[in-house]
């Protein structure tokens, strides 16, 4: 317990006079003590206990009169009803488990790792460290210390940098990892689900690739990159999947690659378009399953591909380099320009080739692995040989 400074003066009046007492008809003692300015006050201190309602008034008498001498701050206050709260669990033989900020996030990230993909949890680990990064000092403090304001102070802070969805993604996973600590009653309330999500009414939207930009593109793309698009165009496939393929993922005997996503743990076998199949063929042969098929994007931070493939979008004019913020009077913490179109268009891209090339909405979103309603209600499976006639019904990019 805490002591109180040699020089926090307690007028007699107010010491002795804080004391517990029961009411009629209720259970729990009540605490009566003097606040700051000298006002008697009463509160429930929700426990029948004597011994443990006595310890929280001398706390709360504490408080007050450290408030009173000008000695209180929020963080002293809460360790003070912290350390109560813990001596009382431990007298009872339920010590309290006792965790900072940074603690908690940590432990969360260390179960949902063996849980989730890879890329989901570097995704999510990116997310939390930037979360405790800007409350500094404060992620090293108990975590019954986090608050609201904190987390709005947060998603205010993130508005001025990304795109709104960007910044409720950060909320959702603030509240999850938050919702660890509800259950295990260190909130009676979970702190970020009090904090509104921002509104992407005005989001922006992504587009299509149309044929000449494709064509533009590859062009100008290194044989990896020329590799990635293709997949993406023809197989719909996202980034960091595109990034992990190997041999081991294709069956050129059959022309299908065999995939298992990062985002939705959903095994895909997909049909090799013509086009993509010359291209796989005309790659370096090699006898190592291992070996990857886009080795310098390999092991590297979807983000950092992200940008690349704008910078290549840059230098075909499709979009404007983000790279001289000297140019654009922009400090690197500036909230980036969004482009219509990004590596994550070529999914859009290549549903709409589907589409055009009257293919069934189901089997599209089957190919490019859309889950919807239509797909679980009315097909429990969509043959191979169905998707096969629909990939090659697909423009030849590469002609």
């Amino acid at each position: 317990m805490d002591a109180l400074d040699t020089n926090d003066v307690i007028p007699y009046r107010y010491t002795i006079m804080a004391s517990v007492h029961k009411l009629p008809h209720k259970p729990n003692w009540i605490a009566f003590y003097y606040d700051r300015n000298g006002k008697r006050r009463c509160k429930s201190t929700l426990t029948t206990n004597r011994k443990e309602a006595e310890r929280i008034c001398a706390r709360l008498q504490e408080l007050e009169d450290r408030a009173r001498t000008g000695r209180s701050t929020e963080d002293r206050a809460r360790k003070v009803i912290e350390s109560t709260v813990a001596e009382i669990m431990e007298s009872i033989g339920a010590p309290v488990q006792r965790k900072t900020v940074r603690q908690h996030f940590d432990s969360w990230l260390k179960a949902f790792e063996a849980e989730r993909s890879s890329g989901t949890f570097i995704r999510y680990k990116g997310i939390t460290d930037q979360f405790l990064s800007f409350l500094g000092a404060r992620a090293n403090t108990g975590l019954p210390a986090l608050r609201s304001d904190d987390v709005e102070r947060y998603r205010d802070h993130l508005l001025e940098r990304v795109a709104p969805r960007t910044v409720n993604t950060h909320l959702k996973v603030i509240r999850v990892a938050l919702e660890k600590a509800v259950k295990h009653g260190v909130f009676d309330r979970n702190p970020a689900r009090l904090v509104d999500n921002v509104d992407t009414s005005d989001h922006h939207e992504r587009r299509a690739f149309t044929l000449p930009e494709l064509k533009k593109l590859l062009a100008v793309a290194s044989e990896d990159w020329k590799t990635a698009i293709l997949f993406g165009i023809y197989t719909g496939l996202r980034l960091g999947d595109v990034q992990s393929l190997t041999l081991a993922n294709l069956d050129l005997g059959r022309s299908e690659v065999t995939i298992c996503t990062q985002k939705t743990n959903r095994v895909q076998i997909l049909p090799l378009a013509k086009p993509l199949l010359r291209h796989i063929e005309s790659l370096p042969a090699g006898d190592n399953p291992k070996q990857p098929l886009c080795p310098s994007l390999t092991d590297r931070p979807v983000n950092s591909l992200s940008n690349e493939f704008f910078e290549l979008l840059a230098s075909t004019g499709l979009a404007e380099s983000r790279k001289d913020h000297r140019k654009q009077k922009q400090g690197r913490n500036a909230r980036r320009s969004l482009s219509d179109i990004s590596f994550h268009s070529l999914r859009h891209t290549a549903t709409s080739l589907l589409k055009n090339a009257g293919v069934n909405d189901v089997v599209a979103r089957d190919i490019i692995g859309h889950e919807s309603e239509a797909v679980s209600r009315n097909y429990t499976h969509i043959d191979a040989e169905t998707k096969r006639q629909a990939v090659d019904k697909m423009p030849d990019v590469l002609s």
